[in-house]
């Protein structure tokens, strides 16, 4: 009786001594396993928009001339063009001619700026001792819509350049473009447009909402030869309207800043 009773103490306290060796080893893996599943975040120091229009900007097309026969007067023989031959980027001598015409919609005077040239520039522009005369080094414009949750980047001289959007999608539908391509158009409201360079991140575009229109990326290079990417957006909400803005980093309090704007309500 006496050894069956000992017997049993002893199957008790091995048994005890197993579930606790079993707890030790177990636990040390489940706090590696803890650790090995923490990721660290980065956090972005964000800036507001900065605007510094120092840039007199002239897109080719018609103009009302009561609304902008001031901006075209300043046209004159030292003014330049800024081009995009095929991806190349250059700013010239400007050549232009001003020409008007009747605005058979609503009986207004229009003056006319354009290039003589077969190929028009992007834009014309006063002269300004930031922007030089010559090909601009640039990057290949990502085609892509810049919707949100759909982020580009560009590498330039070392540094990562992040474009990231915001905003509320109202509606979407596809349609087929000039070359018979099918393509999706998306249109928000509350639209906002990020750049961010390393863990700096500013607010460029702020637009409340669109209407048959969505940004487009024109130019992404090295427009006043400080080193760092300018961009140029063609940011017309409206398919009545016509709005082009040069974003420069020479002089930027932050990363870049609204340099040069030029907007045409062309509507009847």
């Amino acid at each position: 009786m006496k050894k069956s009773l000992l017997l049993l103490i002893l199957l008790v306290v091995f048994a005890c001594k197993e579930k606790k060796e079993e707890v030790i080893d177990l636990t040390p893996r489940e706090v590696v396993n803890t650790e090995d599943e923490v990721k660290e975040e980065v956090e972005l120091t964000q800036y507001p928009k900065e605007e510094n229009k120092v840039l007199d900007v002239i897109i080719p097309m018609y103009y009302d001339k009561e609304v902008h026969a001031s901006e075209i007067a300043k046209m004159n023989d030292k003014w330049l063009s800024f081009y995009d031959r095929n991806g190349l980027y250059k700013v010239v001598p400007a050549k232009f001619e001003i020409s008007e015409k009747v605005n058979e919609c609503n009986d207004t005077d229009m003056l006319g700026v354009f290039s003589p040239e077969a190929l028009e520039p992007l834009f014309f522009l006063g002269p300004n001792p930031m922007i030089k005369q010559g090909v601009k080094d640039a990057m290949a414009v990502n085609k892509a819509p810049l919707w949100p949750s759909q982020n580009q980047e560009y590498l330039f001289n070392g540094k990562k350049y992040t474009l990231r959007a915001e905003g509320i999608e109202t509606r979407s539908y596809n349609y087929t473009d000039d070359s018979g391509k099918e393509q999706k158009y998306k249109e928000f409201m509350k639209y906002k447009l990020y750049l961010s360079v390393g863990t700096d991140e500013q607010l460029i575009l702020d637009i409340p909402e669109f209407n048959d229109k969505f940004i487009t990326l024109l130019f992404v290079g090295d427009l006043d030869g400080d080193g760092n990417l300018d961009f140029v957006f063609d940011t017309s909400s409206d398919y009545e309207e016509k709005t082009v803005e040069v974003y420069l980093s020479r002089g930027a309090k932050h990363l870049i800043y609204l340099a040069g704007l030029v907007s045409v309500d062309f509507s009847c």
